[in-house]
């Protein structure tokens, strides 16, 4: 009998409209862009602004969600936390806390909690109208993908992005 993978889902929420609270959707659009073995264990996903994408999963070992998030450090600060933390809301604060912390209690009424949820949130620098992250995140940026890659379970040894 052939051993399953474990499936996991990487989701980025974000506005690209506001700058660094954009910063999940980016990630995602950097982890779009790379090459690595993929063989259906691993879903990237742009999640938007809103988390009801996250009632349209299946079940999964581990999902990892991506996305701004205010915890009074210095900008590109990452925070590693569970759902506890969004549900108390402690530690941080993003746009998107309360729908999520409801969607998350939503994936476990319906039987399809994650075993595991780990929520990664990047401190903004600059939350204003534009499309580009600012220059201190986009300078962090490739260390966010590697942290994301790293909690998915993905060790980011020569990787590449896709047409170079």
């Amino acid at each position: 009998m052939e051993e399953q993978k474990p499936r996991v889902a990487i989701v980025g929420f974000g506005n690209l409209l506001l700058k660094d609270e954009g910063v999940g959707i980016h990630v995602i659009k950097a982890l779009q862009a790379m090459v690595w073995p993929r063989d259906g264990g691993i879903e990237i996903i742009d999640g938007g602004t809103s988390t009801d994408i996250l009632s349209g999963l299946t079940v999964l070992d581990k999902l990892v969600i991506v996305d701004a998030a205010a915890g009074g450090g210095e900008a590109g600060s990452v925070y590693r936390f569970g759902p506890e933390e969004v549900a108390e809301q402690e530690m941080v604060t993003s746009l998107h806390q309360n729908s999520l912390s409801m969607s998350l209690k939503t994936m476990k009424y319906v039987g399809l909690e994650p075993k595991e949820v780990v929520i990664i949130g990047v401190e903004p620098a600059e939350i204003d109208w534009g499309l580009k992250l600012s220059l201190s995140i986009q300078n962090k940026l490739p260390r966010i993908v590697e942290i994301v890659l790293r909690e998915a379970g993905i060790v980011p040894q020569n990787l590449q992005t896709v047409g170079s």
